[in-house]
């Protein structure tokens, strides 16, 4: 018969159950033949002696004096205690089907001889209840007795050592199993797969799988026990190579071999695999029931996927399979992930029907759901009304304060947790902590954080990681990078959500050598097999000016999926490099990968960097047909950019107009670049106006206006707002940094205090390289060269002065800009790349800008 190997509710794995004894004994004269072999034989060498030696079977009783006719081995049946022995044993299996099991020990106890149907009795009526360490220790007394069980028994007795993990008792019944060739007959089958199973149970895939081997006959119990020991020491390949092995034997797989299975790629996180699992499932005949799909319904919420949670769910229902307690909670908790207020009480109301309202699992996912979608009146209502509160309670409902921004009702919940007897955990002290930071109260944040440990409370590594993305998120990367550094040193192993969180910080030019850092502690843990982690690596090394470290980290990396190809296909046309891009985009074709929207995106503005306008649209135009890709906003911007560098101004502005989407800020922005670069006034004249349309106080939208205006003269008719902001507010966001032997400089256009030496180096600098401060590549002013002039010096030529004369020749310049660099700018720090042969990198609004040999790779279009 079929092992019940299947998973419980919580998608974790059910111990096994054994095969239920006959429900007729073996008469009498039957149990007498083991006991008189066991009598004649020498005693058993046991494979535990040194660990328990009492455990040997001895020939002679090790009770007192005055209990020994109890317990003396028999050399044969005794007519005339017979008939009390048989009494006893009845009056045992009564008292325990009535549920009286004190009293049927008491008669066991005090019987003066015990056979071996008494044992079986009483070892019986311990195992249907579930009560597996007193089979054990019955098993142990029976054996030191001298009384051997027989195959029935010795199954009953395995599947005790499974369930309590006893490893020592299970090889001794396993010894006892082959020495009386119970594992010999081909009917004997269920005691192999107690066997079997008892080694799986007890981590021993090794004695399972030479015990498997061994079988002559397997039934589906066999094939089930195997498979399920493959998938808990996570031998995925090894399970699917069984379940095909069992189908080519002739063994249909039934629905608990799926459910194993399906519940472990699920609860691994492998749900493409585990949902190709249920489709071979459906295909083999086996419908699906609520373990499988509550199994999966789980899977895709702890995975972050609660779109997909919510559609097994749905499948589930339009199968007619009823769904329980657990698959309720769990799509209770795919909708807070989505704030679905409507559905979740759609839910709410099923769980009414069904009774399981009530229950602490649901209670606290209907908590977490109302607290999400704002609704923080509901879920106190639902955690006042769960009857017995958990830990999981109590958080869930601080977590909703938190998260709503209530941090003081929080805190009060979280200070009359105390003051019930409830024991916050770690997890409490956490949401309290990221409630504060969420909410921008980083000292009371840090306050707490210093608080857990005295309060008995240690500190795990996702309390460092709520202060690391926390401070991140509010701007302050040095203090992340700290915090980080405290956490290394104090001997806490960072995980990848550590490095997602810490990594952002420092995806920019001037922390080149921090990217370093944090790369040598992904390698020295062992994470850069992460493929969220590796893909984090190429955006930051690219971002940080080092293409050579994005491409390294790209090869080194096996498991590229279609955000990695993204990466490190953006990090080539992020410096320049429009020919590398369409290399990896072939290379990443050869190897079956399909782009996806990013990918035409990329190629399509690669193709414009090259200048093949008809190879770009030849894949816009093909790409519903091609990659079956629709074109969105995306797309038509970078086609309008292609365009404009070509200088078809006219065929832009036709696209955008029949463009089937709203145009969006970065449609206009490109259409404006190129009308201006190329001096259409009337098409930048209408960019203009249809950008102040849609965002009107974007700094960097005004200063391409302002720009426009000084170009076309007074004709342009620019809307008042624009031509009132264009004077010293534009001005004040005018900074850069640069960094320089890892100190980073601060400069701003305008400050009243320049270091009057960076000054005399610049000048001296602009003398050498034969430019000042009105010359023009065009011809035509540009109205940032004439400010310059009249206020003060952009930033970035102060910037590239002081690392010119403060860092080695061969070290590369980084500066980051936070507003487009003008002309003037743009040619002289082409000039200084070739006169004193220096790499600088220059990171404005608009774009990368890498100047080498008097050259930059956006080719003079930005």
């Amino acid at each position: 018969m079929e092992l019940l190997l299947a998973p419980l509710p919580s998608i974790l794995p059910r111990p096994h159950q054994f095969p239920p004894l006959p429900a007729s004994r073996p008469r009498h004269g039957r149990i007498q033949e083991p006991i008189m072999a066991f009598a004649q034989a020498p005693p058993l060498a046991l494979p535990f002696q040194e660990s328990r030696s009492s455990f040997q079977a001895p020939r002679h009783s090790t009770r007192p004096p005055s209990q020994e006719p109890r317990t003396h081995p028999l050399p044969g049946p005794s007519l005339r205690s017979e008939p009390r022995i048989v009494s006893d044993t009845k009056l045992i299996t009564m008292h325990s089907c009535a549920g009286r099991l004190v009293d049927a020990r008491k008669v066991f106890d005090g019987m003066a001889r015990r056979d071996l149907l008494a044992w079986s009795a009483m070892i019986g009526a311990y195992a249907i209840r579930g009560m597996y360490s007193d089979v054990s220790a019955l098993a142990v007394t029976m054996v030191r007795e001298g009384v051997i069980p027989d195959r029935f028994l010795i199954t009953r007795i395995l599947q005790a050592c499974a369930y309590t993990e006893d490893l020592e008792l299970g090889m001794a019944m396993h010894s006892l199993a082959i020495r009386k060739g119970f594992m010999e007959r081909t009917r004997d089958v269920p005691v192999g797969n107690s066997v079997l199973a008892m080694y799986v149970k007890c981590g021993e895939l090794g004695r399972a799988r030479r015990v498997f081997e061994k079988m002559g006959q397997r039934d589906l119990g066999t094939w089930n026990s195997m498979i399920f020991g493959c998938c808990q020491s996570s031998e995925w390949e090894e399970a699917r190579r069984l379940l095909h092995d069992m189908r080519h034997e002739g063994t249909e797989p039934g629905v608990v071999t799926w459910n194993t299975l399906i519940s472990s790629y699920a609860r691994s996180g492998d749900l493409d695999v585990a949902m190709e699992l249920l489709e071979q499932m459906e295909e083999s005949g086996v419908a699906p029931d609520v373990v499988t799909w509550t199994s999966l319904v789980s899977g895709f919420v702890h995975s972050d996927r609660g779109d997909e949670a919510l559609q097994c769910f749905i499948r589930m229902r339009l199968a007619g399979v009823e769904p329980n307690g657990m698959t309720i909670a769990s799509a209770i908790s795919a909708c807070a992930s989505l704030r679905l207020l409507n559905q979740g009480m759609e839910l709410h109301c099923h769980a009414i029907k069904v009774g399981s309202v009530n229950n602490v699992l649901s209670g606290n996912s209907l908590v977490d759901m109302y607290a999400k979608c704002g609704e923080i009146v509901a879920a106190k209502r639902i955690f006042n009304e769960i009857p017995e509160k958990d830990i999981f309670s109590w958080n869930s409902m601080v977590a909703g304060y938190a998260q709503a921004g209530y941090c003081g009702k929080a805190y009060e919940l979280f200070c009359k947790m105390e003051s019930l007897g409830v024991r916050r955990n770690v997890i409490t002290w956490n949401i309290m902590i990221s409630g504060y930071i969420r909410n921008g109260d980083d000292e009371r944040a840090f306050e707490l954080f210093q608080m857990m440990e005295s309060c008995g409370v240690k500190r795990d590594t996702a309390s460092w990681n709520i202060l690391i993305a926390g401070s991140v998120h509010n701007g302050h990367f040095d203090r992340a990078l700290r915090i980080f550094r405290q956490m290394q040193a104090l001997l806490v192993r960072p995980d990848y959500i550590t490095i997602l969180s810490i990594i952002p910080a420092f995806a920019n030019l001037v922390a080149f050598w921090k990217v370093r850092e944090v790369h040598a502690c992904i390698f020295h843990h062992n994470l850069e097999i992460d493929a969220k982690i590796a893909n984090a690596l190429i955006n930051a090394y690219s971002k940080s000016g080092d293409l050579a470290g994005a491409c390294a980290v790209f090869d080194r990396h096996s498991s590229r999926n279609i955000i990695t190809w993204n990466c490190i296909i953006l990090a080539h046309l992020l410096h320049g490099s429009p020919s590398e891009a369409l290399d990896r985009f072939c290379q990443m074709k050869q190897e079956g990968v399909l782009p996806d929207n990013t990918t035409l995106t990329a190629i399509i503005k690669a193709y414009g960097l090259k200048g093949k306008v008809s190879e770009a649209e030849e894949i816009f135009y093909n790409m519903t047909h091609d990659y079956n890709i629709a074109p969105d906003v995306d797309h038509y911007a970078a086609m309008v950019d292609i365009l404009g560098r070509s200088g078809r101004l006219e065929e832009a502005y036709e696209l955008i107009d029949e463009m089937p989407l709203i145009p969006s800020l970065a449609v206009w922005e490109a259409l404006l670049s190129a009308a201006t670069i190329h001096g259409n006034v009337r098409l930048a004249n209408l960019a203009a106006r249809e950008l102040v349309s849609i965002e009107p106080s974007d700094p960097r939208i005004q200063r391409l206006i302002y720009n426009l205006q000084d170009l076309a003269g007074k004709s342009v008719d620019v809307p008042h707002m624009i031509v009132f902001n264009k004077g010293r507010e534009l001005e004040e966001v005018d900074s850069c940094s640069v960094e320089i032997e890892n100190k980073v400089y601060l400069f701003s256009t305008g400050d009243n205090f320049v270091l009057e030496r960076t000054v005399a180096e610049l000048k001296s600098i602009m003398v050498q390289i034969g430019i000042s401060m009105l010359n023009t590549s065009n011809g035509t002013p540009d109205v940032e060269e004439e400010k310059e002039e009249l206020s003060a010096i952009h930033c970035e030529k102060l910037a590239i002065a002081l690392a010119i004369s403060n860092s080695p020749p061969f070290r590369s310049i980084r500066v980051i800009k936070n507003v487009r660099m003008c002309r003037h700018c743009h040619t002289f720090a082409k000039l200084v790349s070739e006169k004193y042969e220096r790499q600088i990198l220059i990171k404005d609004s608009n774009c990368l800008h890498k100047f080498k040999g008097g050259k930059c790779s956006c080719e003079d279009y930005w």
